[in-house]
Formats: C-alpha cells, structure tokens, sequence
C-alpha cells in the first residue's frame, strides 16, 4: 500500500536545504529532501566557515536573517557543542577603513588592535565558527531524526516533486538553482582550501580583506587549520590545483607574518587535505549574494518558494532565510 508524500518537499541538501527543512519539520510538518548526492563534494562541505555577513540583499532582510542566525548558532555553540558549533576570536585585518553597520557591531563587539602597515585597521570579534565536516553531518542526522526523508534524486524540472505527489516546493538547489529555475544570475564562484595540522601553535583565526584572486585567511578549529582562498568566477567544476594551493599558502604565511607569528613558514608544510567546489552566486557584475528568497503561487494551491543564491554567505545567514522560507512555504 503507497502512502501519500509529505505535503512538502526541499530541493537541496546543503547547508540552506537542510536548515530550511529542519525549520518545516520544527513546526510539525514532514519533509521530503531531495539531493543528487548529499555526499559529493559540494560548498556547504568545502567551506570553512566562519560566521561573516556580506552585503548583498535589501539591508532589512539581511539584519533579519543575520540576527537570527546569530541567535541560533551562539544557542548551539553554547548548547550543542557536538554540532561543530563553537565561539571564535577572528582576527580581521582591513586594507581599507570601512564603516560597520551599528546593529553589526553591537553584535560583534570589535575590539580594535593597533594598525599594522599595510593595513589601516586590525581589530579581534568573538563570533561563531562552524566546522563544516562536523556540522553538515550533524544537519543531516537531526533532519532524519526529526522524520525527513532524504531521496537521491536528481531533479530534472522543479516540477518532478510535484509529481511525485508533493504541494509545496522550497527551492534550496544552491547552484543548481540556476538551470531549475531558468535563472541567468546564478554562477559559480569556485575557491580552494588546505586544511593543516595547528603545528604553528596559533591561538586564533585571521583573515584580510584582499580582492582578487580571494582574501588570506586561516580559520582556526579544535583539530586543524583552514587556509584559503580563492574566488574565480565561473569555473563551475571541483577540485584543486598546486600553483592555487601554493599561492593560497604563501599569501597566508604573509598574513601571519605581519601578525607578528614567529615560525608562518612552517604553515601548511604538513597537508591533512586540500578542497575545491564552487559557491552558489548571484547577481550582475560585482554583486555575488544577492539571494532569491520568495514564493511563486501556482494553480491548483501549488507553491514554490525560492531559497538560493547566498554565496560567501549561506552557513551565515542560513537560520534566518531558512525561518523566513518556512513561513513562505507554511502560509495559509
């Protein structure tokens, strides 16, 4: 005897796909997820992550969605330490002085360091880091546990799931978005990593605010570092190179050279691994988080609700779109 599906069904299992799907099941409503591979390599699994709002979306949304992912993942660093979860000092080092939004700064309280040629401002946040080889399996398994029902499926049209019996869609396909949903503004932003051994001894995590080819940054977790990066626009496929992970490492040993670090040489001379996907952007030129986030009504009482495009920023704001694309879905 078939049962009838969940009345909804989330396109994607990234980190925005399986957040938004733990947002439905929250408020008692089964949840089917489909995802091509939820194992293949893919930006939610590749990024570092560390908790950074990017400018991208009308300022009100993006406050709404960043507070309350503030919110969520300080309770889970405090209260779910097995999540990957926890409170970091980043250290950021800016080229350029930039004004930080005030609701921003009362969130991160910036404690300003002496500046350090070249840069005009160096200062130490507090805020959430989250080690992605632990929390998106964490995800995953409280979404399966809350009753979410994982197919693997590669979706050739949106429309699929609602053949498959399904009333509402939550569109999370990250950057398969773009050809779901006939979207020209999707691209990929590919970028590169090497996790290390700390044998450096470093006490927090660093980064700049350099452009091309990608800030210097090294994120500090419990076992290991993460160093990177890159961000090369439309190059869609994974995977690494050695001329890009050598540049990555020389660019962040510079870093902590002017950091004061005795021994940045020694950086990444032990390699545990090294990464490379590309992130879901979205925009025109020179804007990359400008994130699709609203509902599209169909006949007979079918719903879509769009839920992609974050960039450099889907870990951060992931509770808040994930709230938000929950009620769309969820509306009467």
């Amino acid at each position: 005897m078939s049962h009838p599906a969940p009345p909804v069904a989330v396109i994607g299992a990234g980190v925005v796909g399986l957040t938004t799907a733990l947002a439905i099941l929250r408020r008692g409503v089964p949840v089917t997820i489909y995802a091509q591979d939820p194992d293949a390599p893919q930006a939610s699994s590749v990024a570092p992550a560390m908790f950074t709002p990017y400018a991208g979306p009308a300022p009100d949304r993006l406050r709404r969605w960043v507070e309350s992912s503030w919110r969520s993942f300080v309770t889970l660093a405090a209260r779910s330490p097995e999540s990957g979860v926890s409170m970091s000092t980043l250290r950021e080092a800016f080229y350029h002085r930039r004004p930080t939004e005030p609701w921003l700064a009362d969130l991160l309280q910036p404690r300003p360091l002496p500046p350090r040629p070249p840069y005009a401002l160096v200062r130490d946040t507090t805020r959430p880091a989250i080690d992605m080889l632990v929390y998106l399996p964490w995800l995953r398994g409280r979404a399966t546990a809350a009753g979410a029902a994982l197919v693997r499926r590669r979706l050739q049209r949106l429309h699929d799931a609602f053949d498959a019996g399904h009333r509402t869609l939550v569109h999370c396909a990250g950057l398969g978005a773009g050809p779901l949903a006939s979207d020209p503004a999707v691209r990929p932003m590919h970028g590169q990593v090497v996790h290390a051994p700390n044998d450096i001894h470093l006490g927090h995590s660093i980064h700049d605010d350099a452009a091309a080819p990608g800030s210097a940054y090294v994120f500090r977790f419990p076992d290991r570092l993460v160093i990177g990066s890159t961000f090369q626009p439309d190059r869609p496929e994974p995977g690494t190179d050695e001329p890009t992970l050598d540049d990555i490492l020389r660019r962040a040993r510079a870093l902590l050279a002017l950091d004061g670090l005795p021994t940045p040489e020694r950086l990444g001379a032990v390699r545990i691994q090294v990464r490379g996907a590309a992130r879901p952007a979205r925009g025109s030129a020179g804007v990359y988080e400008d994130v699709r986030l609203e509902a599209e009504s169909l006949a007979g009482g079918r719903r879509i609700v769009h839920n992609y495009g974050h960039g450099r920023m889907g870990v951060t704001v992931s509770w808040g779109t994930a709230e938000e694309a929950a009620d769309l879905a969820l509306r009467p």
